[in-house]
């Protein structure tokens, strides 16, 4: 039997304008794929959770 329940989940999309040139989509993208990106991006949400004691016992993950 799981020792958790899930609650909820979000999504996160993310839209580049047309029109930008390969280069910047490329950027873009190596951004996105970036690893300490994604590390300050777990931060953000840690902090975030943090300022919410009803959320203190709770886990979350980032997935792809």
């Amino acid at each position: 039997m799981t020792s958790t329940v899930l609650i909820d989940e979000f999504h996160l999309t993310v839209f580049a304008p047309r029109g930008m040139r390969a280069a910047a989509y490329r950027a873009v993208r190596r951004t996105l794929d970036d690893a300490r990106f994604r590390e300050r991006l777990r931060r953000a949400i840690r902090d975030v959770f943090g300022r919410y004691p009803s959320l203190s016992k709770t886990r979350f993950t980032l997935a792809r």
